[in-house]
């Protein structure tokens, strides 16, 4: 995937080597200078649309893993209004091509693993939708079958505020209703940041991240906050000082 641009348009990648699935994966993200543009949390414009060009790289790698059908919607394919129309309409065209079930998913969480997109899918086989709530009263994944979808309804829903996940489960209060591992999103800086912390210190991802929000300066600073003494919960009485580099 490395060096491709996000595309702008529906496309479905895996269809041909799995013609009989019944459940498609749609990323319903921007591209990457539409959403650097929304979501500036780099440090500079350059580095924010890197960074985003990132995020859109791995989910799609992620898509292409599981080996299932995926289409992309973006700013160029979104039809409607409102977040909810856009939403809708992108479910709906999967479904008129003819799949039984699709599990949506964005490009802003990326503690997002091949794991939970099978759950989704296992879930999915005898549930009417499927959610995987994020920690802010949102989702970071949703599946929905096409008997359970209402896309009027599914407009309706007041969607990117803390109120989804409560209507969505109230929308299905009468149908199964399948729930995975919650996950974080990250729309802002502080959440990156916390995001940071979180990763292993090795992590590959880690080290891109770093490269992109942060000055070298800003870089020793966040590091010197992370790894002292009392960071780390140790305290030597011999030898050197714990390097923060």
């Amino acid at each position: 995937m490395s060096g491709k641009r996000f595309c702008s348009v529906i496309y479905n990648m895996n269809c041909k080597d799995n013609p009989c699935l019944s459940t498609a994966l749609l990323i319903f993200a921007q591209s990457d200078k539409v959403q650097s543009t929304l979501k500036p949390i780099a440090y500079n414009r350059k580095q924010n649309e890197v960074l985003w060009h990132k995020m859109n790289e791995r989910v799609l790698l992620l898509a292409h893993k599981t080996k299932l059908p995926y289409f992309i919607s973006d700013e160029n394919t979104q039809q409607g209004d409102s977040f909810g129309d856009k939403l809708s309409h992108a479910i709906q065209s999967v479904l008129d091509k003819g799949f039984d079930k699709v599990i949506v998913l964005g490009n802003d969480s990326p503690g997002l693993r091949l794991t939970h997109l099978h759950e989704a899918f296992m879930e999915l086989q005898d549930k009417s939708i499927v959610l995987g709530p994020d920690f802010k009263g949102g989702t970071y994944l949703m599946g929905i079958s096409r008997v359970s979808f209402n896309k009027v309804a599914f407009a309706k829903i007041d969607w990117q505020t803390p109120k989804v996940s409560e209507q969505l489960r109230a929308l299905y209060s009468k149908q199964k209703i399948g729930v995975i591992a919650p996950l974080a999103d990250c729309n802002t800086r502080s959440d990156f940041e916390k995001l940071l912390r979180d990763l292993p210190f090795y992590s590959t991802f880690k080290s891109v991240l770093l490269s992109l929000l942060f000055y070298s300066f800003a870089i020793y600073q966040f590091f010197k906050y992370l790894y002292t003494n009392t960071s780390i919960g140790l305290n030597f009485n011999k030898g050197s000082p714990v390097a923060a580099y």
